[in-house]
């Protein structure tokens, strides 16, 4: 490690009259991207995801049109059950990967693609979202940020540093984010069934320590060649605890209606990717990429439940641990540039290994022991992909892209007590878009035509089953998965309508269509009188949305958004109203309005509204949340060259979520409600250049 960080910074710290002369090339804004990009794909650069000092990526990309966050899941176009893709630096996230687990100081830009393009994976029927991690700028930097932070449980410090060095043959940076965060939160629930009515009070505090790290160098090589070596270490803490308090409305109470749980977390991300292109002749070019990951998470979970009087009987104690290792590497060929005809051939392979422990023992309270469970699995997923593609420009006002994919997948999962499980899926995927540039106007049309999947997810191909505390019922049931899962195939065709009115305004108009089959959702079934839910293929789906995308430059620095998303989707297996894929928000508002004053001073808002509505999701399953309402706020203050404030303040209106499930098939019944406060975040801090 220390020689690691020695090769990173002698050249970063080297000084800057040994550097050569600077030239700065101004590069293309966010929107001009965005208007260029075959695909249209919606660029957020690295200034707006630091704008509102949010903790976590996944309350930026809240923002962001066509975008929720629902049940702690982000979601392209309201869908859930992981159909939307996550890319590092344009490769598939590792299994378990979550957008909470990397801080917006570690990354360059975001690239939201609402389509599939050849190059890269088609696992993603929603869309995809692809994170780049930091890279150097155009320009020497050192920036430092100290903050504070505030919620409903107390003050959290928070710190970053930002180093850039630019140069011709060399340059390199490095960001560093440490941070400690706490929250506190108060929920309710309430269940009922033909033999009960209980309402139960819960109170959670948690706490997270992290500490982030991005180094990127890059070479300049005689003859063209290029090359750049990146990584990722995320380290994490988590620790938990809270206590449940059950108030019998009518029946009987559960079987510990007073309980206690306490939990700690350490995860780990480590990854490194090195990349290289090598110009052949004046047109021609080929790429190589190489990287290897690991994630490990370990933990350890207690669980004491008591009686109404609060006296001990039970015990429930977890300790488990799960890592992912993987290894891949990609390589594409690129024939012409500049115009006409640029043909793209490239391949794509990986290897990914998960091995998961988790030991569970049960014990009455004076130590005797009820049961135990030792369980181990380890499952392999080797993925190949060969695609080609061409980018024509066929006229001045029209492109076309033509793309074919082939992508294969194939899982083998084995364990103790469990059979060896295999599944293997291979995928065509061919892709077509359009860009037409009407003839003496400023607007441009789009269509695109993708064949697109969903890979089940490794966990859910494993047959162990994870039971639940307390009070396993139709709309609280363990969960269990299912090795006879297939992957979801999907056709899509999208259309859009932009107008451009500078280098910072324009609107569009777009519309989506999915149809999908081999839908995986969750399906109920009682064994031995417990309630399980599996994974389940429930057949054919269809999705489809209008979508609003409007901003509008006020002068420099001032923006004025609005975003609107418009989802529908029917499961054809599922009668009745309301049969939605997978709590499908059916409504997302954005409208943000930025200002810059006179003497260095910005202030701004985004309110974000995520409509709520019950899904019916199987024959006898009812799924909802209610209408959510977010209001961010944000000022800045340059004091002077070199130092400037920002306060912001998170979910300042604050309010309440509830999350709804039904149970329901003629001659029984379940209703469990959850109630939950909101967490308002203030945060202060400033920014020092060095």
């Amino acid at each position: 490690m220390r020689i690691l960080l020695s090769l990173l910074l002698v050249p970063l710290f080297a000084s800057a009259e040994n550097d050569v002369p600077r030239v700065e090339v101004k590069a293309a804004s966010a929107l001009q991207q965005r208007r260029d990009d075959g695909a249209g794909r919606v660029v957020v650069s690295r200034e707006e995801l630091l704008r509102y000092g949010d903790s976590t990526l996944a309350d930026t990309l809240r923002r962001q049109p066509g975008v929720t966050v629902s049940g702690g899941q982000v979601q392209l176009r309201g869908l859930g059950g992981g159909r939307t893709q996550f890319l590092l630096n344009g490769e598939p996230a590792p299994p378990g990967f979550s957008p909470d687990s990397l801080a917006p100081e570690l990354i360059e830009r975001i690239e939201i693609l609402r389509s599939a393009s050849a190059d890269s994976s088609a696992q993603g029927i929603a869309g995809s979202i692809n994170i780049v991690l930091r890279r150097s700028g155009g320009r020497a930097r050192s920036l430092a940020t100290l903050a504070g932070k505030q919620s409903g449980a107390g003050w959290s410090p928070d710190a970053s540093f930002d180093l850039s060095r630019p140069g011709e043959d060399y340059s390199g940076n490095l960001s560093l984010q440490a941070s400690r965060g706490k929250s506190a939160a108060a929920s309710g629930i309430f269940e009922s069934t033909p033999s009960s009515m209980r309402l139960t009070a819960e109170d959670d505090f948690s706490s997270i320590e992290r500490l982030g790290l991005a180094p990127r160098l890059n070479w300049k090589f005689d003859g063209g060649t290029k090359m750049a070596w990146q990584s990722l270490l995320d380290h994490a803490r988590n620790r938990n605890r809270g206590t449940a308090r059950e108030t019998v409305l009518s029946g009987e109470s559960s079987d510990y209606p007073v309980s206690a749980y306490g939990a700690g977390a350490r995860t780990e991300i480590v990854r490194s990717d090195v990349e290289a292109s090598h110009p052949l002749g004046e047109a021609s070019r080929i790429e190589w990429k190489a990287g290897v990951a690991h994630n490990r998470r370990n933990s350890d979970y207690v669980f004491n439940g008591s009686n109404a009087a609060g006296d001990a009987l039970w015990q429930r104690h977890v300790i488990s641990s799960a890592a992912d290792d993987g290894a891949s590497s990609s390589g594409k060929l690129r024939l012409g540039a500049g115009g006409g005809h640029v043909l793209a051939a490239g391949w794509e392979g990986s290897v990914a290994r998960r091995a998961e422990w988790r030991r569970q023992e049960d014990a009455s309270a004076a130590g005797v022991p009820l049961g135990e469970l030792d369980q181990r699995y380890t499952a392999r997923v080797r993925r190949l992909a060969m695609y080609a593609q061409d980018e024509w420009t066929v006229s001045p006002v029209l492109d076309a892209y033509l793309g074919l994919r082939w992508e294969g997948l194939r899982t083998l999962t084995n364990g103790r007590d469990l059979a060896n499980t295999g599944s293997s899926s291979s995928v065509w995927s061919p892709v077509a878009h359009l860009l037409w540039r009407l003839p003496g106007s400023r607007d441009q049309l789009r269509l695109g035509l993708a064949r697109s999947y969903k890979a089940p997810n490794t966990r859910d191909l494993v047959p162990r089953r994870f039971t639940v505390n307390n009070g396993n019922g139709p709309a609280n049931p363990d969960v269990q998965g299912n090795p006879a899962l297939r992957p979801e195939l999907a056709w899509g065709i999208d259309a859009a309508y932009e107008r451009y009115f500078d280098r910072e305004s324009m609107v569009s108009v777009a519309a989506y269509h999915r149809r999908i089959a081999n839908v995986i959702q969750q399906v109920l079934f009682e064994d031995k009188g417990k309630w399980v839910a599996t994974p389940s293929n429930i057949g054919g789906a269809v999705t489809q949305g209008l979508e609003f995308d409007g901003r509008l430059a006020l002068g420099p620095g001032s923006m004025a958004r609005l975003g609107l998303t418009r989802n529908w989707s029917h499961v054809e297996s599922v009668t009745g109203p309301g049969n939605r894929l997978g709590e499908q928000v059916p409504l997302t508002v954005n409208a943000g309005f930025d200002f810059r004053f006179g003497g260095g001073m910005t202030a701004g808002f985004n309110w974000n509204l995520q409509k709520g509505a019950l899904a019916h999701t199987s024959v006898f399953q009812w799924s909802g949340r209610n209408t959510e309402r977010r209001l961010d706020l944000q000022a800045s203050w340059l004091l002077r060259p070199g130092l400037a404030l920002r306060a912001t303040a998170s979910n300042a209106l604050n309010p309440d979520a509830r999350s709804t499930q039904i149970f329901e098939d003629g001659r029984r019944y379940a209703v469990r409600e959850v109630t939950g406060s909101g967490q308002r975040t203030f945060k202060l801090a400033a920014e020092v250049a060095l």
